[in-house]
């Protein structure tokens, strides 16, 4: 399998660094743009001349740093695609904007910006449903603005539950995919999946990632999903990682007594006679 170079891999690691500055900037260009069109304003574009000499290039860094980004793997590669290609786009349109800004054509360099900004709209969108989830704009929205949307399918990773009800649910639906979909899909999902691994579902979780298995049904202690999340929160590689949402001390002791069940899936909880703190925490939220 290959393997970039690590120098490639660093300079990769810019692009989440770099790309809210070009973002930030086009964004305050078109708010300007619009600020001018209106007789009280109509001088706000005048440093547009200043924000563009440093929006082009920046814009043509970060979409080269993305790309590069882009070769540790583990993503989408449909979604990576076009947010390859519309970053790309969105940075080739900022160069143009400046070539028409600097060459006075006032309708064409207004017109390009709108297209500049209308592709980062696209493409800024697609690279927040790489890092986060392709429903990060909506998990958090109101009810009303889900059933606008037509989402309004239950939540598992929040949807509450009485311990009689949780007791005739399959064991995994009930307890465990509740916290792989909460803790883990944000990083190992069907839009990235960090080193070949995802557990949006147990035939995903049960195939491992490119080092292997991730848990060893009967053998918790020996079971890599749980020796990581026992790593000090300062470690590298312990997981979730760091500034992402952490498993509770419930949450990581469900899942070694699953594991150390025999991982089971279809078996309903009650015919497993859990501990009662495995059915505590499940029906409190």
């Amino acid at each position: 399998m290959y393997q970039p170079p690590t120098i490639l891999l660093f300079l990769g690691r810019l692009h989440p660094l770099l790309v809210h500055l070009p973002i930030g900037m086009l964004a305050a260009l078109a708010a300007l743009e619009i600020a001018a069109s209106r007789p009280r304003f109509k001088n706000a574009g005048a440093s547009a001349g200043y924000i563009l000499v440093l929006a082009a290039p920046l814009a043509v860094v970060t979409a080269a740093c993305g790309w590069l980004l882009s070769l540790a793997g583990g993503y989408d590669e449909t979604l990576l695609a076009w947010h390859k290609w519309l970053g790309t786009a969105t940075a080739a349109a900022s160069l143009v904007t400046a070539v028409f800004f600097q060459c006075g054509k006032t309708r064409a360099y207004r017109a390009s910006l709108f297209v500049t900004v209308s592709l980062l709209l696209v493409a800024g969108h697609l690279g927040g449903s790489l890092t986060h989830g392709s429903d990060y704009l909506t998990r958090y929205a109101p009810e009303s603005v889900k059933k606008l949307l037509g989402l309004t399918a239950a939540d598992k990773t929040s949807e509450p539950v009485s311990s009689a009800e949780l007791l005739t649910r399959p064991v995994f639906a009930g307890i465990i995919e509740p916290i792989f979909l909460s803790k883990c899909v944000i990083c190992h999902g069907p839009a990235k999946s960090k080193g070949g691994l995802r557990l949006d579902s147990f035939a995903a979780a049960q195939r491992g990632g490119k080092n292997g298995e991730v848990f060893r049904p009967g053998d918790a202690a020996q079971s890599p999903l749980v020796q990581r999340a026992l790593l000090s929160a300062g470690d590298d590689d312990h997981m979730p990682p760091a500034g992402k949402p952490q498993l509770s001390r419930a949450e990581l002791a469900r899942l070694q007594w699953w594991i150390n069940a025999g991982a089971p899936v279809t078996n309903r909880l009650g015919e497993l006679r859990p501990p009662p703190e495995v059915l505590a925490v499940p029906s409190a939220r």
